[in-house]
């Protein structure tokens, strides 16, 4: 948040509001639309609200690229809950199954902001922290680090694409997204 304002309970849940209106924005539309303004009708408040929480436009943007990837990790926290790494690749399919049609708005977002990364260096630390993540949370199963981050950016391109096909059949795209780590699964022993 710009600034060193402190947040009330009410304050901190309409900043979160205001965030998810950005998502959506995002979602709909492209990181190019964002502005305060369709952020306010959106969440049906004020512009002063929005200008209140988010003094610059760069400030929003991070900001709500912080809380989409905030809700997709959230997702990847309970998905790895649900199992043991014997079931990494049901998980990892479980994972993008749930970001495509759960959190759909928040994949979308992220999409946009790993596209916005490409140009924006102050981006990049963010979504990397997640990226490697999900490469650390992989690497046991595909045979280490550097194989995670290849499978990682797999899925993720799995993400965007599925996100691009609103009539998904979302058990076929699970298998195929299971078949593909079991493809690429190694023998820990290995």
């Amino acid at each position: 948040m710009s600034g060193a304002r402190a947040l009330t309970a009410r304050g901190a849940a309409r900043r979160t509001a205001l965030l998810d209106a950005a998502i959506a924005v995002v979602a709909a539309s492209g990181s190019g639309s964002l502005t305060h303004r369709t952020v306010a009708a959106t969440a049906k408040v004020s512009l002063a609200s929005v200008t209140y929480h988010f003094s610059s436009i760069e400030d929003l943007r991070r900001s709500m690229f912080e809380r989409a990837l905030e809700i997709v990790s959230d997702q990847l926290t309970e998905t790895s809950a649900t199992g043991v790494a014997d079931e990494l690749p049901r998980l990892a399919a479980d994972y993008v199954v749930a970001l495509v049609t759960r959190h759909r708005k928040a994949a979308a977002a992220v999409q946009e902001m790993v596209v916005a990364a490409t140009h924006d260096p102050a981006l990049r630390p963010t979504f990397h922290e997640y990226h490697m993540r999900i490469a650390d949370l992989l690497s046991p199963c595909v045979g280490g680090l550097d194989a995670g981050f290849a499978v990682a950016a797999t899925l993720q391109g799995q993400v965007v694409t599925a996100l691009t096909y609103p009539d998904l059949d979302i058990d076929c795209f699970h298998a195929s997204v299971l078949d593909l780590i079991e493809r690429l699964r190694v023998d820990p022993a290995t």
